[in-house]
């Protein structure tokens, strides 16, 4: 083969690969309908994730705002549990305080019939009164 028929074979195979790619589907009415809905598509999904984004947002505030509160309610419950602690000690020693008092007051009303008792006792039954403890001291010196 010739340098001129080799030439000749090139610009066929070229023109033939131009008159291909010209044929193509990108510039058949076809494609551009199809370029139009992937487009449309395109501006749906990325609104959807416009609005998946909006709904993450302000769910994260809300899981943020639960953490605060979640926080701010055990700390209520450590002050309420120490509270408990508190009553507990409180009812204990309200029991200890009740007893001893009524030990007391057992003790007293013992003490108490016992006195009556002694002074019935130590009452005679005619007696002269003593008038005056003056009286019985001589010379009025103590």
């Amino acid at each position: 083969m010739s340098s001129g028929s080799k030439v000749l074979v090139v610009l066929v195979v070229a023109s033939l690969g131009v008159w291909g790619c010209a044929q193509g589907p990108a510039n058949s009415p076809a494609s551009a309908e199809r370029i139009r809905t992937l487009e449309t598509k395109l501006n749906k999904l990325e609104d959807d994730f416009r609005a998946a984004v909006a709904v993450r947002d302000q769910l994260r505030k809300r899981v943020n705002n639960m953490e605060e509160e979640r926080a701010q309610l055990s700390q209520q419950v450590e002050q309420l549990q120490l509270a408990v602690k508190d009553r507990e000690e409180l009812k204990k020693q309200l029991i200890v305080r009740t007893t001893e008092r009524d030990n007391a007051q057992t003790q007293f009303e013992q003490l108490r019939k016992g006195i009556k008792s002694l002074l019935g006792q130590a009452e005679p039954v005619h007696s002269q009164p003593v008038t005056s403890a003056s009286e019985l001291r001589p010379g009025g010196k103590s």
